[in-house]
């Protein structure tokens, strides 16, 4: 027993339970892997292909002003609803529910009312996550087996009851999923705001030291190499293929030094005493 493996059971020992998956899912081992932090950009830059919940989010949201603090706080809402225990997990859960049921915008040109609990919205924004935390898998490691690769996505149907969705309507294995990632692509479009958020795809800042500007820049064409094909045509920068392809060979040399130098116990350790201090929604203590 390595001394992080009795480190981490030590601290897990004093939680109420290690949450819904638990150190031998795979939701653990890929949400632990720095590969699956690139993952979740690249499913936000699919998110922000749906237009009606980019028109929303305009509407009801401080998305510009605060965007690294939306950023900041749907990783903790993951880390939370993955590596905390299960009450932390359904309060997380139910906060964001209650958050979407709030954000509710209607159009005073059509007077169409548009939701953020819409359930095709959460399902596309769940389908996204997972789909994104694979693919880069895929393109950074860890390498899976196809059968891993089903029980990561069958393990998250679980997470999409979190924010209400009907989890028989969510893909259970991979080819599923990218079924359904792909069949989307008919009714995605960039939007102003999308297009907002996302200028730096297109124009980089490449301001301060040049070798954290050349590492930010390789990483995130790394990060666009894992976009279907008409992603990036909607976003412009389809015509880089030789680029993003270079990027991310050198992104996955990136990841493969993090895994090695952080270590899975390590991480792990540092995910659960992170979650159990500052958790998305802390339970309060009851009498």
């Amino acid at each position: 027993m390595t001394e992080q493996t009795t480190e981490r059971r030590a601290h897990t020992s004093t939680r109420a339970d290690d949450g819904y998956f638990g150190p031998d899912s795979m939701s653990w081992r890929l949400f632990a892997d720095p590969a699956s932090k690139l993952g979740g950009v690249a499913a936000i830059l699919l998110q922000a292909l749906n237009p009606d919940m980019m028109r929303l989010f305009d509407q009801t949201t401080s998305l510009y002003v605060d965007a690294a603090g939306r950023a900041e706080r749907t990783a903790r809402y993951i880390d939370t609803t993955i590596f905390g225990d299960r009450e932390h997990a359904d309060f997380a859960g139910a906060s964001v529910r209650r958050m979407h049921a709030h954000a509710v915008w209607t159009d005073p040109r059509t007077g169409r009312e548009l939701r953020a609990d819409t359930p095709d919205w959460l399902l596309w924004t769940h389908n996204t996550i997972v789909w994104g935390v694979l693919r880069a898998a895929d393109a950074f490691g860890p390498r899976l087996t196809a059968e891993e690769q089903d029980t990561f996505v069958f393990e998250q149907q679980l997470a999409a009851e979190f924010v209400g969705i009907d989890r028989s309507t969510v893909a259970a294995t991979r080819a599923e999923l990218d079924e359904y990632i792909d069949a989307q692509r008919d009714w995605m479009a960039l939007t102003l705001p999308a297009a907002e958020i996302t200028r730096t795809l297109r124009k980089p800042v490449l301001r301060g030291n040049p070798l954290t500007v050349w590492t930010g820049v390789v990483i995130q064409d790394g990060i666009l190499s894992l976009l279907p094909d008409w992603a990036l045509l909607l976003y412009g920068i389809e015509g880089r293929p030789m680029n993003l392809r270079s990027a991310a060979k050198t992104t996955r040399g990136l990841i493969g030094a993090a895994r090695r130098n952080e270590g899975y116990e390590q991480t792990i350790t540092e995910l659960t005493t992170r979650v159990d201090t500052h958790p998305y929604r802390k339970v309060r203590t009851r009498g």
